[in-house]
């Protein structure tokens, strides 16, 4: 049984073949929003939760549709967007939209959450839908005194985000006792620190208090690992700078200047001049080095990666 009764005229119809898959649509939305520059089917898939040969397919649809072109030759072939088709430019303007749209949400449940009393301890998204008619879930923790008030507040102004998005947003809150049952890892922070629970990532042993020295020394190592993801994904620093666009619609207090030093740092620096101050000692790098807004936009696992061993690197027995 076939799904489409006639066919249309790509010419006249292009958008389905531009949009007409979903392996389409996030391809798509990495080239055309988070990255800048080519890309090769094996960064694209990764990058857009596809495999690569459904990567390699979609993009050779696109390629023909041209939409996509083809940059380099042999087995390093890599693809770009078609910046100059006129299609191509309403699509990037619709997937900045979409990327608006979410961070406005955010913005708007962030700020109900400001506004309990007393604030509480943390909150995040839970779980978002995977479907479009299912709820978003948002966790709130809180202490035993002044949970029920502070839900039955926060869901009061939940309701007037549900009506401006139109969507339905559900909220859990949780005490000490409530949390350590709960799977917390890779989940998106609206507030505060989210507690580690026994069901985090490796879960690693308690770690002594470290002296300010040795804090300095982890800062100093953590950033030349993180000049060293920056050399191979320049598409850090346009997520940094989009990091930093979402902080200053906030007040964010005495870390504005901060804050505002650093979007300076990443819209006149070269890849290169940023690894060299990632790793600098001077007194303005080691300054700004605690509050680098990409070590803020690494994901899970990336961060893993960079924390990865800084345990033993601090222990004196180890050097």
């Amino acid at each position: 049984m076939r799904p489409i009764a006639s066919e249309q005229d790509p010419l006249r119809y292009p958008l389905n073949d531009l949009l007409g898959t979903r392996a389409n649509v996030r391809l798509l939305r990495v080239m055309a929003n988070e990255v800048e520059g080519p890309l090769t089917a094996v960064d694209v898939a990764k990058r857009a939760g596809l495999t690569v040969p459904g990567a390699q397919k979609a993009l050779e649809k696109l390629l023909r549709s041209g939409f996509v072109s083809r940059v380099g030759g042999g087995r390093k072939h890599q693809y770009e967007i078609r910046r100059k088709e006129r299609l191509m430019q309403v699509a990037v303007e619709l997937f900045q939209t979409e990327k608006n749209r979410y961070e406005q949400l955010l913005a708007a449940i962030k700020r109900e959450i400001n506004n309990l009393a007393p604030p509480p301890q943390a909150a995040w998204i839970q779980a978002a839908p995977r479907e479009i008619d299912e709820p978003l879930l948002v966790g709130l923790f809180h202490e035993p005194l002044h949970l029920t008030k502070c839900v039955r507040q926060l869901r009061a102004g939940l309701h007037r985000v549900e009506k401006d998005f139109d969507l339905t947003i559900e909220l859990e809150g949780y005490t000490k006792a409530d949390i350590s049952d709960l799977e917390l890892s890779g989940v998106s922070v609206l507030y505060g620190v989210v507690p580690q629970t026994s069901n985090g990532p490796v879960q690693r042993q308690t770690r002594k208090t470290l002296t300010h020295r040795e804090k300095d020394r982890e800062l100093k190592m953590l950033s030349q690992k993180l000049a060293y993801v920056l050399e191979k994904d320049a598409s850090l620093v346009r997520r940094a700078k989009d990091h930093i666009d979402r902080l200053l619609k906030e007040d964010q207090g005495a870390a504005t200047g901060d804050i505002m030093e650093w979007r300076d740092i990443l819209d006149t620096y070269s890849i290169q001049r940023l690894v060299r101050f990632f790793t600098s000692s001077s007194e303005r790098a080691n300054r700004l080095r605690q509050s680098n807004p990409l070590f803020a936009i690494l994901n899970a696992d990336e961060r893993a990666q960079m924390t990865d061993g800084l345990e033993n690197k601090n222990d004196p027995r180890s050097t």
